[in-house]
């Protein structure tokens, strides 16, 4: 190994610190919520803006997990209150979730009815009359605007 040192065993439990999931997690549950608040308001464009920190949070909080996998005894070691208040702020984390999962849906739906209103309405804007040798009228729909042309000769 070319000077690098690896951390194991009980030294790399050592790094768990409940209070720092507590802390991203409460941090990112609070990002969660300002999102949720930009999906009520459809201020869609704003939210790119939290996604840096909601990926850095999200792969702390996945490290920290992973760390779990692999001793799982450092669940014991954390005190009853910690526990607690882990527990507290996950509960209101998935509240947090769970609303943010239904305001994306909700804006997808909203979106693709948008998208299908102004399609109706290409589709309506971008018909030609046609007429058969009865005089009948109908519809052929085209892919473009049509355009006349008024030319003299």
């Amino acid at each position: 190994m070319s000077g690098e040192v690896r951390i194991t065993g009980k030294a790399e439990a050592a790094n768990f610190k409940v209070q720092d999931v507590i802390m991203l997690t409460a941090r990112l549950a609070q990002l969660l919520a300002e999102e949720v608040d930009l999906l009520g308001d459809m201020k869609v464009k704003k939210i790119e803006a939290l996604q840096q920190e909601k990926i850095f949070l999200t792969n702390a909080l996945d490290a920290q997990r992973k760390l779990i996998d692999r001793h799982p005894y450092i669940v014991d070691t954390i005190p009853s209150r910690d526990k607690k208040d882990l527990e507290e702020v996950a509960a209101v984390f998935q509240g947090i979730l769970d609303e943010n999962h239904r305001k994306l849906l909700m804006a997808k739906e909203i979106n693709h009815k948008i998208v299908r209103a102004i399609t109706d309405v290409v589709k309506e804007t971008t018909q030609s009359r046609t007429y058969n040798g009865n005089g009948y009228t109908g519809a052929a729909a085209f892919n473009t605007l049509s355009v006349t042309l008024n030319k003299t000769i």
